[in-house]
């Protein structure tokens, strides 16, 4: 029976999705833990093409970021999309990748619900896709690796998304529309004119940002007087898209060589911090108040009040 695949098509699962939603919200009211078979079955399969277009998923960043308009949007989208072209390349069945909303993660645009300034959206959407095919503990700690170390926005992305018109977008029927090319405001800042690079030593939002800012001598909505190209806007949207495809050569990597990146290592300059005090420090020590791998350093220098 229809039922009993493990994939339902989007309109099977919304007009069967709402009754096994209500059965599961009544069941459990009532003390049971049965889960309806519909919300059992109600799953998706997301196959694992050869490799990914590297440019063209930093291409899809860009222009998400700048359109969707976010962060979160734009590194989830341009990967799911991304992979979505790929399956149909190589001859597999993107069924499943065409079955996730578009905006699935544009909740964390900004840091998170409200723009709270927490987990930067590129990481949150680059390694929420990953997660998709089991790959958040790898390749997505290798994505948190990698950004806090980066020197943001990166050089050479002057064409970034040109040409784009938004007709071919991969949505499979979701949302899919001709959204036209990106306006001269939201076209990129020339590297030659950027106000300013900086490396933020943190996965936050808020640091991230902050950072930049400081080094780029721009505040929030500051735009070019002559193009109107938003300062900040612009290099979160490079931002963005070197995030997602970062993910996506992480994942070639890993398809090419079979091999996925080492577990993490803590930086030097935190050592004697961590090992005392984080849970994944040396074993025995009772004194364990935290758990994180940033490093402490950006934020803490006083070995007692944790305050600068």
């Amino acid at each position: 029976m229809e039922e009993t695949k493990t994939f339902l098509s989007r309109r099977h699962f919304l007009t069967k999705g709402s009754t096994a939603v209500g059965a599961l919200g009544l069941a459990m009211s009532a003390g049971s833990l049965l889960v309806p078979r519909d919300a059992q079955a109600a799953l998706l399969t997301f196959p694992q093409p050869a490799a990914l277009d590297v440019e063209r998923v930093r291409d899809l960043g860009y222009y998400w970021y700048k359109k969707g308009p976010g962060c979160g949007h734009g590194a989830a989208r341009a990967l799911i999309q991304g992979f979505s072209e790929a399956c149909t390349a190589q001859g597999l069945d993107p069924l499943g990748w065409n079955d996730v909303p578009r905006n699935l993660y544009a909740w964390c645009n900004g840091g998170g619900p409200s723009n709270w300034g927490v987990l930067c959206g590129s990481i949150a959407g680059a390694v929420g896709v990953m997660n998709l095919i089991g790959r958040q503990g790898d390749i997505g700690q290798k994505v948190f690796e990698w950004y806090v170390k980066q020197n943001f926005p990166s050089a050479n992305l002057d064409d970034l998304a040109i040409g784009f018109d938004g007709s071919a977008n991969g949505n499979g029927g979701h949302g899919a529309s001709a959204t036209g090319p990106l306006t001269t405001a939201q076209m990129p800042i020339p590297s030659a004119e950027h106000k300013g690079q900086a490396i933020s030593d943190s996965p936050l939002c808020h640091v991230s940002v902050s950072k930049w800012m400081a080094a780029a001598g721009v505040y929030h909505g500051q735009t070019d007087p002559v193009t109107g190209k938003d300062y900040r806007g612009d290099r979160c949207g490079k931002v963005t898209a070197d995030t997602a495809a970062y993910a996506a050569e992480q994942y070639n990597l890993w398809k090419a060589t079979a091999t996925l990146p080492g577990s993490w290592q803590k930086p030097s300059a935190m050592g004697s911090c961590f090992e005392c005090h984080d849970v994944g420090g040396t074993a025995g020590v009772t004194n364990k108040s935290s758990a994180t791998k940033m490093d402490c350093l950006p934020c803490h220098t006083e070995p007692v009040t944790g305050r600068k």
